[in-house]
């Protein structure tokens, strides 16, 4: 009972406090050499503020998520599926964008372990982008693509089935459009730094829910279903 009390208090705090648009850290889990970690992610971003008085960006993307242990130290984590992108300015006011292309790739590695205390470290890498459909809300036809590029680290604390983590994390996003297929512009973030907040929780032996928000730099939160295979 305490250990659902715990998890839901953290799900508390990823929802009702500011969390970050960045691409989500994964947690600690990782697969064994040869092994799959298959799962399906919703990742609701909320708003991310942009460099030079640009606005603000948000979104919502849906993945088929697949993590692949090379080693029982390192994996590489992929996934696919579509996402909006909605950019909020003054000029040409609010634009919003279908939903189209979506994908990730990124690899973490593991650190520090002690088993008898339960505790883990994991580094790494993560990349989404996002490619919606073109718009048109005057007479110009707006593109545009979403670039999250992050590092990342970790640690967890082993409490039976229920895994919280914490780290730090380091990233921009890049907003880069396209006005009637001309005029390329990359417009980055305003914070590169923030700190991540998570948890996995064992549903079954080898299901795991996780939820993830990540602070200082904006606004997002993160759900996702896995299984181990």
């Amino acid at each position: 009972m305490l250990k659902k009390i715990l998890f839901f208090i953290i799900c508390g705090i990823v929802i009702y406090s500011g969390v970050s648009y960045a691409a989500p850290c994964y947690g600690t889990h990782m697969p064994k050499q040869k092994q799959w970690i298959w799962g399906l992610q919703g990742d609701f971003l909320i708003d991310r503020n942009l460099d030079n008085n640009q606005g603000s960006t948000s979104g919502n993307r849906y993945f088929l998520t697949g993590t692949l242990g090379i080693f029982d130290w390192i994996c590489f984590d992929g996934k696919i599926g579509v996402g909006d992108v909605s950019w909020r300015n003054s000029n040409p006011g609010n634009v919003n964008f279908n939903n189209g292309f979506a994908g990730a790739y990124g690899f973490r590695i593991k650190g520090y372990e002690n088993k008898d205390m339960g505790i883990k470290t994991v580094v790494g890498f993560q990349h989404i982008s996002a490619h919606p459909s073109i718009a048109s809300p005057t007479n110009d036809e707006h593109r545009v693509i979403i670039d999250d590029w992050q590092g990342s680290a970790l640690i967890s604390k082993d409490i039976s089935n229920f895994v919280p983590y914490l780290g730090v994390r380091y990233g921009t996003v890049d907003y880069i459009k396209w006005v009637n297929e001309h005029d390329r512009r990359r417009i980055k973030s305003e914070k590169v730094f923030g700190a991540v907040i998570g948890a996995d929780y064992l549903i079954q032996k080898d299901i795991r829910l996780n939820i993830e928000g990540d602070f200082i730099d904006g606004e997002e939160l993160s759900i996702g279903i896995s299984r181990d295979f």
